[in-house]
């Protein structure tokens, strides 16, 4: 069982952050990030020598979206390294995390286990992690004046990793945001050659679905007028509700998958048209299957979360759900996730509702799990 504390994982470069010139603290002693990274993979070590030669990712969190501010004025907050190492006997993964806080200048050590396997990254050894020469620092300079105009700049976060895909003859540093962004930007880690590469929404995805879905329901009652009127309903989204194949704690990571997702709409009453709630189910993420319309006159106003900005960018279930299963949380014991933004909040989350174990909350935007 895993303990609470973890934020985010990183599989497509979903995570990462990046840091500046000036930005180290007075432990850095006129250290780069990377030479930081490299103590704190060494900490790791020293207190879990099985760690050695398995760094994975050097997750870097800034303090203002790297396309917004001159590389210069970029501060760097935390900084995560990460070992793994998979069990094969006993079918399970343990993770090593140094969390470098330099906010406050405290770094934790901890290690916790994890029922899947790490997927997306080749591990780093000591005889590579020694010939990376290429600091966070420059990396994010030579992005701001190679990568500057496209939206792959639009993050606070960076990770320090060796994709498996694609191939690439060093680790990179791989600026995060969603996978659905049109530029993917990466920096080599030794070279210091920027790549930017076309980005997609894989076809069949939960993603896919969600860009498409959501369009055919606006049509639907506004263009094709399904109540015999116009109903906009395109900013009156409150809820979307997936159905994983199983339970998140019953299976790994790669036998995961949406199955099934219900888009859930309250649109308010107005001079033309009563309150209405509309649900949309569709039954299957196969390519050519059609949505299923429910929709009836609301005899009460809706009390559950605020409207989501359907225009937003956010992390797919596929993204999310490997946040969750190598977060230091408890697996929840639940195949349904909710995509909401809470009363309250301006922040749209990914809710995984435990049954007998503790619910998971995963910030849509960011993939961060609140605590």
């Amino acid at each position: 069982m895993k303990r609470t504390v973890l934020f985010s994982l990183a599989i497509l470069g979903l995570f990462a952050a990046a840091s500046c010139k000036d930005i180290i603290p007075e432990e850095g002693d006129g250290k780069s990030i990377l030479d930081i990274v490299k103590d704190d993979y060494n900490a790791i070590v020293a207190k879990y020598p099985a760690a050695k030669d398995h760094l994975v990712e050097a997750r870097f969190t800034l303090d203002n979206n790297i396309a917004d501010v001159p590389a210069s004025d970029l501060n760097l907050e935390t900084l995560m390294t990460i070992c793994y190492v998979f069990n094969d006997q006993k079918g399970y993964s343990d993770i090593f995390v140094n969390e470098h806080n330099f906010k406050t200048g405290e770094s934790e050590l901890s290690n916790y286990t994890a029922d899947s396997p790490w997927l997306g990254d080749k591990m780093i050894n000591e005889e590579t992690l020694k010939k990376l020469s290429v600091t966070l620092e420059d990396a994010l300079d030579k992005a701001k004046k190679e990568a500057g105009s496209g939206d792959g700049l639009n993050t606070r976060f960076v990770t320090l990793r060796w994709p498996l895909w694609p191939v690439w003859d060093n680790p990179q540093y791989v600026v995060g945001g969603s996978a659905s962004r049109s530029d993917h930007v990466f920096v080599d880690s030794v070279t210091g050659k920027v790549s930017i590469e076309e980005g997609y929404v894989p076809e069949g995805s939960s993603q896919y679905f969600y860009i498409y879905d959501l369009s055919e329901i606006a049509d639907t009652y506004d263009g094709k007028q399904r109540l015999g009127f116009q109903l906009d309903v395109k900013w009156s989204l409150v809820e979307v509700q997936y159905e994983l194949s199983s339970a998140v704690n019953a299976s790994k990571v790669s036998d995961l998958e949406p199955e099934k997702a219900t888009y859930i709409y309250y649109v308010a009453a107005d001079d033309n048209h009563p309150a209405y709630n509309i649900r949309v189910k569709r039954n299957s993420f196969k390519v050519g299957t059609d949505l299923v319309f429910f929709d009836e006159v609301a005899t009460t106003p809706w009390t559950g979360g605020d409207y989501i900005d359907f225009t937003q960018d956010y992390l797919g279930v596929e993204d999310v759900i490997p946040v969750v299963k190598f977060g230091n949380v408890t697996d929840t014991d639940t195949n349904l996730i909710t995509l909401c933004v809470p009363k309250g909040s301006d922040a749209p989350v990914y809710i995984f509702k435990g049954n007998k174990v503790p619910s998971v909350t995963v910030v849509a935007l960011t993939g961060e799990i609140l605590q």
